[in-house]
């Protein structure tokens, strides 16, 4: 009889859940409402459930699955759950909050919760793929970590962070919480063009290179998925040198049906890694309170925290030397991107006077190295007449030795307008300055910014600095190449956020107070960087694509050139947008000593790309 007793006693505590009802969606109601029993089955029947049994202001109390790759599911409202579980699979759900129950989030499913308290009555969420996560859109990852992580498990264990759960930010105010699962493959790579052929599955944070390629992938591949939420960097040397390219799936899954032609079948390189979502306003310097989701020091000793994304730094040569300093980098949590140096362009102070840095020759061979670790690189940040001479020599060499760089590192503080002559300088001619200078090394590069250094120059005042901080914040949040911004604080008693005692000032009050858009904002980007294809910025507006016909195409040896105007010089650029071949009036040339890759052949104002083989 005791038995029996404890029998009956399991049933009274867990009847309500081992016999509740089960439904499916169904979808059949052709909207995206949760709340619509029409888009839900029985399991086992055809009908629905009775109307008013899934309600946003009742608790539903039966088990529902969502798992027929449906796009995105609307639950306006709270959702109670009563004593059900909802299980989501290959499948993206909002919702307002979640108010009792259980959600079971599985493979490559998306729950998205926008309440500033988004999981009440105890909720509980269990995440059990490293492909799936929880975005609580108003609640950061302090906050999530002090008043939310003991409601999270992973895999049926309770989530401790950072062990075992991923806090990423998710811009200024929310948090994307996932597993961390070093086991999880967001990547898979074919051998054939369309996602086609022969494929092989790719683990997060290590180097996949040469013959560690699984599946014999090593230059074999030509097309590729990544899932959202992750970056890959891939090369065409084994140490992450040469050719290369970033790509970044944010908040979709990007697909490339076919690679770029230098990449395809010469692939021997890829590193993935988690994205974490940052925006623009960052600080130089530890600095807390200011609202900001990054920050850099000058060097690469700091780490990441839960609300801020910490950026290292190569400050200088012996930051980029060896294998030590790469794997410094790699294992840096959170980092997404790697600055190079320091002023390198000032041979007499800063980063530029130890180890012969301000030799663009040295300094292109030291940053070269940073391209091993897999993340996206940003260039020496300079002072700011560099752009348009050490900065530019450096691009060029770096660009014609393959040596990637997907952002341009910037300083800029009016030096050129006499600012100790000007302490009350008019701060809207400073922001004119300022826009002139941000637009004329973007024409020139044509790549993101960050701006790792600006203020509007420790010689003017307190008001100007305030004034000019009010004109430019908003500015830069609206600009689509500025990536990344950090206000420098000089430690003086101007333009400082916090004054000797710590107090905030009103300069650090604008700061504070500017509200930061998302630092990259694209769903998915195939980042660009200084080896996409290119012309000669003098020729890109007389370029067509007609009218010249070139054969055969891929080539060997001799290439055919059919064109009206052969009386023409005939020329030839490699990818990078360089001369490499010049001829007078031929029909025919001989190209067997290019290098494999893609080109473009003009002729008077007509042009045509061929690969060489």
């Amino acid at each position: 009889m005791g038995r029996v007793a404890i029998f009956i006693g399991v049933l009274l505590c867990f009847g309500a859940n081992v016999f509740s009802q089960e439904y499916i969606w169904s979808g059949k109601a052709e909207n995206s409402d949760f709340f619509d029993e029409g888009n839900w089955t029985i399991q086992g029947t055809q009908s629905g459930p009775s109307e008013g049994s899934i309600d946003p202001s009742q608790a539903i109390n039966a088990n529902l699955t969502i798992s027929d790759e449906v796009e995105v599911i609307n639950a306006l409202g709270e959702m109670f759950l009563g004593t059900g579980n909802l299980t989501i699979i290959n499948s993206t759900l909002s919702s307002e909050a979640i108010g009792s129950g259980s959600v079971t989030i599985g493979e490559k499913a998306y729950l998205t919760l926008s309440a500033e308290n988004p999981l009440t009555n105890n909720c509980q969420i269990n995440i059990i793929s490293g492909m799936a996560w929880l975005k609580t859109s108003n609640v950061l990852p302090d906050i999530f970590n002090t008043n939310y992580l003991s409601q999270i498990k992973v895999s049926q264990v309770a989530a401790n962070y950072p062990a075992n759960i991923r806090l990423d930010n998710y811009y200024s105010q929310g948090t994307i919480v996932r597993a961390q699962d070093e086991l999880v493959k967001p990547v898979t790579v074919y051998d054939q063009t369309n996602l086609q052929g022969n494929s092989a599955q790719l683990t997060i944070d290590q180097i996949h290179s040469g013959t560690q390629l699984p599946n014999s992938m090593n230059n074999q591949i030509q097309s590729f998925q990544l899932a959202k939420g992750y970056m890959a960097t891939l090369a065409i040397n084994d140490d992450g040198t040469g050719n290369s390219k970033v790509y970044i799936a944010s908040e979709e899954d990007l697909v490339i049906n076919e690679l770029p032609v230098e990449l395809q079948n010469n692939i021997s390189f890829i590193r993935v890694i988690p994205w974490n979502w940052v925006s623009k306003k960052g600080t130089g310097g530890d600095i807390e309170g200011l609202g900001t989701t990054w920050y850099y020091l000058w060097g690469n000793s700091g780490t990441s925290y839960l609300n801020r994304e910490y950026a290292p730094m190569a400050w200088g040569k012996n930051a980029a030397n060896d294998q030590a300093d790469v794997d410094l980098y790699k294992g840096k949590y959170k980092a997404t991107h790697v600055l190079a140096f320091n002023e390198s362009d000032n041979c007499n102070d800063q980063s530029g006077q130890w180890g012969d840095l301000c030799n663009t020759d040295v300094a292109v061979a030291t940053y070269e190295n940073l391209m091993k670790t897999g993340l996206r690189l940003v260039s020496p940040s300079c002072r700011e007449n560099a752009p348009f001479g050490w900065l530019k020599d450096f691009y060029d060499k770096a660009t014609a030795q393959d040596i990637r760089i997907d952002v341009i590192g910037i300083h800029w503080y009016d030096w050129s307008s006499s600012p100790a002559n000007s302490p009350n300088a008019d701060p809207q001619k400073v922001f004119n300055r300022f826009k002139n200078h941000l637009q004329k090394v973007y024409d020139l590069y044509n790549l993101p910014i960050w701006i790792t250094e600006f203020n509007a120059n420790p010689n003017r005042t307190n008001a100007v600095n305030k004034a000019f901080m009010e004109l430019a914040l908003p500015y830069l949040e609206s600009l689509d190449y500025i990536e990344r911004y950090a206000w420098y604080q000089p430690d003086s008693d101007v333009a400082d956020f916090y004054d000797v005692n710590g107090n905030i000032t009103e300069v650090g009050s604008v700061y504070a107070n500017q509200a930061s858009t998302p630092s990259i904002p694209e769903l998915t980007l195939k980042s660009e960087s200084n080896l996409e294809i290119s012309l000669p910025t003098s020729d890109k507006t007389e370029m067509k694509q007609v009218g010249l016909e070139v054969y055969p195409n891929p080539v060997e040896d001799i290439l055919y050139i059919n064109c009206d105007n052969m009386q023409s010089n005939i020329h030839i650029y490699n990818s990078k947008g360089f001369l490499v071949m010049q001829i007078n009036n031929q029909n025919q040339i001989n190209v067997s000593k290019l290098p494999k890759g893609l080109y473009m052949i003009r002729v008077d104002k007509e042009l045509v790309k061929f690969i060489k083989k």
